[in-house]
């Protein structure tokens, strides 16, 4: 017999397995890749700019409206390397050859851009390691965006 005094005890946990199974988020399906923040330079705002007006132009009216059904872009504004981006490399796993081949490798910086009115939404821009396939929604920076990559 189980003694009276568990029984709430055994209720609570009970309710908080059966409610933490029950919970969901819009974007738990999607991976954060931001790994980093800064200011975009005046250069990399105005190229993903341009990467963003040139892919929105070029859109078909089936894609546009598709893309409309999510209010952000993300589009790649320059790659910068590990090793410039300060304590990044230390964070990265490595592979066999250690610290050089982390430092050696490529992160893109991401910009996040408004879907209707193609323009930025602030001058921060995300460092990403990994970026998800074109054309798919990715987490950057708390934002759930349509991945464009350099809008090609």
């Amino acid at each position: 017999m189980i003694p009276h005094p568990f029984f709430p005890f055994l209720f609570t946990c009970l309710a908080v397995v059966f409610l933490n199974g029950c919970a969901s988020s819009a974007n738990s399906a999607y991976r954060d890749y931001t790994v980093a923040v800064g200011a975009a330079y005046p250069n990399e705002a105005n190229l993903a700019q341009d990467r963003v007006n040139k892919y929105l132009a070029r859109l078909k009216p089936e894609k546009r409206e598709k893309i409309a059904q999510n209010e952000y872009l993300a589009v790649e504004a320059t790659e910068v390397p590990v090793s410039e981006v300060p304590g990044l490399a230390s964070r990265i796993p490595g592979q066999t050859g250690g610290l050089t081949d982390r430092a050696s490798q490529m992160t893109k910086f991401i910009m996040i851009f408004d879907a209707k009115t193609g323009k930025p939404v602030g001058n921060e821009g995300y460092i990403s390691v990994d970026t998800p396939p074109k054309g798919t929604l990715g987490i950057f920076g708390g934002y759930t965006a349509v991945y464009i990559g350099n809008g090609k």
